[in-house]
């Protein structure tokens, strides 16, 4: 879809309408209770499931849709701790490699790596609050509690 994301109605309501058009239909909400962690995740990403999903569940934000998104999100974080663990032990960033043209020096591989989950992981955590930013976006809004500022007038 090209342009920009739609607006969920909640925030409509909040920010007003000003070109008077009808606000669609908030639609059927799922449930938000939690699941077990997919059998997949390792020990690092189950921990890191178990620490997410409870917030997720009390704001209503995740439901059975949410499941392979999160775990993605769980598998990065596991991901990117490993290769941080490994780039940690290995003590320095560059490594020299011996070829035709002579002496190199080269980042070493887990730097891509550990960017790449950190890229996912922000994308993934965007849709879900899990920085200030996105949380501004999100507005802290629940199901029903849509804050009215004509209320007190």
């Amino acid at each position: 879809m090209r342009g920009r994301k739609p607006k969920p109605r909640h925030l409509r309501v909040i920010e007003g309408n000003p070109g008077k058009r009808a606000l669609p239909e908030d639609g059927v909400r799922l449930p938000s209770e939690y699941a077990a962690p997919p059998d997949f995740l390792d020990e690092v990403a189950r921990a890191a499931w178990e620490r997410l999903v409870p917030p997720l569940v009390e704001r209503g934000l995740f439901t059975v849709l949410d499941h392979d998104s999160i775990a993605a999100y769980c598998e990065a974080f596991s991901r990117w701790r490993k290769h941080e663990q490994s780039l940690k032990d290995a003590g320095q960033e560059t490594f020299e490699t011996h070829g035709r043209q002579g002496r190199m020096i080269r980042t070493r591989p887990e730097l891509g790596i550990i960017s790449e989950q950190i890229r996912l992981m922000t994308s993934i955590g965007s849709n879900y609050g899990f920085s200030p930013v996105a949380r501004m976006r999100l507005k802290d809004v629940g199901q029903g509690d849509l804050f009215n500022p004509f209320d007190n007038v």
